[in-house]
């Protein structure tokens, strides 16, 4: 069955999707579009928003749902990136991802803000101790200090692992306006968590060739 992964041409909440089915040997077509067609494209397109994952003749939207699906078909190193079998540790590698995603509420937020000095004073507030964005990366860096074998969650990589991994990274890119680029650099167990994901040889292939600057915190 053929796979079509349709998102604009940067890492955002579909870069898990894509590193999954990477990861998992899943042949997919990986679609960016540009942003000066989204406009033009956007009325055809019926929740009129991206990502979208064509699976056959089906069309299907949202970014969890998606990253959930590509990491329950595909397989690393004969274990399974997400883990349909066992509910518990589903559910843990579950817990982990939303709190990962509690960063996108107010990085959101700002995209809206049309001033830019007020835009760049609420990211850089955000990121700050104290601030909605530092939270959550101090809660996640602490569950990191956790583990014993380095993962997010169980002994083996998962889609967890691979969310934390690509969510984190732009924070660091310089591309976001009013958010340094030091902005990980206190937290030692998320800073130690890339490295062991960017060091997996599949990883370090799939980013050799950074697709645009902004790629190049993954490596």
């Amino acid at each position: 069955m053929s796979i079509k992964v349709v998102y604009f041409p940067f890492p955002g909440r579909v870069e898990p999707v894509r590193l999954a089915l990477t990861l998992g040997g899943i042949d997919f077509e990986d679609e960016r579009i540009p942003f000066e067609q989204w406009g033009s494209m956007k009325e055809g397109v019926a929740p009129k928003q991206l990502p979208l994952m064509h699976i056959g003749d089906k069309v299907i939207g949202q970014s969890a749902a998606l990253m959930r699906y590509a990491a329950s078909i595909s397989k690393f190193e004969g274990r399974p990136l997400y883990p349909t079998d066992d509910a518990l540790l589903a559910l843990q590698v579950d817990e982990f991802v939303d709190y990962v995603s509690e960063m996108f509420g107010p990085l959101g937020a700002s995209f809206k803000i049309e001033d830019q000095a007020e835009k760049e004073a609420f990211r850089a507030k955000s990121v700050a101790e104290g601030g909605d964005i530092h939270k959550w990366l101090s809660y996640v860096d602490s569950l990191l200090g956790k583990s014993k074998s380095g993962f997010a969650v169980g002994d083996h990589l998962t889609i967890a692992d691979i969310a934390a991994f690509c969510w984190y990274q732009p924070l660091k890119s310089g591309f976001l306006d009013g958010i340094p680029v030091t902005c990980l650099d206190e937290f030692k167990n998320i800073e130690a968590h890339k490295q062991k994901i960017a060091n997996i040889p599949a990883v370090k292939a799939y980013y050799s060739e950074p697709k645009m600057p902004i790629y190049k915190t993954y490596q």
